[in-house]
């Protein structure tokens, strides 16, 4: 099995109670869609665009060529390059035809030491393949939602033909270059007893494999048929609740508008500004996102309604990057 068995966040990971303030984000998270062409049951998709708009105040739209050329512009003006430039959001990637042209952009302008989306891979045929492979992409993040078509249909009312989108895979893992692919699932996504299925399938066309724990991630959606708990996160690790979100300390999100918010949560949080109107590097060291980090090392995160109902900090913050125990030492390193 070439295949390793490993969650898929980044393991070489920074204390980040050592390392904030950060001159420049680890990882900047730029959306190229917020559209999606699958509704998962436990995704806030399944919900539908009206209610999304009433519960999220969510629009779905692609990003221009314009609005991305000036993020990748800005981004040259921060002292560090990020560690990874995510293109990924609420949406499905590849939906946005400039993919492409838009890892091209980032690699040419060399503001990240790494390129990656995550995606369906629903629409990963071969050409779209060539298409990435060729623009420099360093990481394929393929989210699955079952082993069948049938699955497929029941989980996001999708209709995939299963050996084809397997076919795709391989051809994608066998003329990949320097590209690394990682395939998860979550857990709820599987039958019983798929789990060795999983990963005999996937064993000799990924580099690196997952079962992902289904947490409360969207507010409004229904997870009475899991077993969600907000101080297990989706590996499977137990911790205390975190009062502190480690999120807008090491990373920025860029909605397909411009408006930037302080992580990549589908709730913005805060504006903490607009790539059409001030600079990144501005946005990163300005009043706006001082004030919510603030908030943060103050442990009144539930003051913000957005922030209270989000379990991003119990369910994708690695235990390097848990800041409650230190945040008094670290509020006195910042200018507010």
């Amino acid at each position: 099995m070439a295949s390793e068995i490993k969650p898929l966040y980044g393991l070489e990971r920074v204390k980040l109670a050592n390392a904030v303030p950060l001159p420049a984000p680890f990882t900047l998270f730029v959306f190229p869609t917020t559209y999606c062409n699958f509704k998962c049951q436990y995704c806030g998709h399944s919900l539908g665009y009206e209610q999304m708009k009433e519960k999220y105040n969510f629009e779905p739209e692609n990003m221009s060529r314009q609005t991305y050329s000036r993020i990748i512009e800005q981004s040259k003006e921060f002292s560090t390059k990020y560690k990874m430039l995510s293109l990924t959001g609420h949406g499905e990637p590849l939906l946005n035809k400039e993919l492409p042209f838009m890892i091209e952009l980032a690699k040419k302008a060399n503001v990240t030491e790494r390129i990656e989306i995550i995606s369906n891979a629903s629409l990963l045929s071969r050409e779209r393949s060539q298409a990435l492979i060729e623009a420099g992409l360093d990481t394929l993040r393929i989210s699955l939602q079952g082993l069948s078509s049938r699955k497929y249909e029941q989980v996001c009312g999708f209709k995939l033909d299963f050996d084809e989108f397997i076919d795709n895979i391989r051809y994608f893992y066998h003329n990949k270059k320097q590209c690394k692919v990682f395939v998860k699932i979550m857990d709820i996504a599987l039958e019983q007893g798929e789990e060795e299925r999983f990963y005999h399938l996937f064993s000799d066309i990924s580099d690196r494999m997952y079962i992902e724990q289904c947490r409360p991630v969207y507010d409004g959606v229904d997870y009475s048929q899991s077993t969600a708990q907000v101080v297990v996160d989706r590996y499977g690790r137990i911790h205390a609740k975190r009062m502190v979100c480690p999120l807008p300390f090491y990373m920025l999100g860029i909605f397909p508008n411009g408006d930037v918010e302080p992580c990549d949560t589908i709730y913005k949080p805060v504006v903490v500004g607009n790539v059409h109107q001030e600079s990144l590097y501005n946005i990163w060291n300005g009043a706006k996102l001082r004030q919510f980090q603030r908030l943060q090392l103050e442990k009144q995160r539930e003051n913000n309604p957005k922030c209270r109902v989000c379990c991003a900090p119990d369910d994708v913050a690695q235990p390097e990057d848990a800041l409650d125990d230190t945040a008094d030492t670290i509020v006195k390193r910042f200018k507010f």
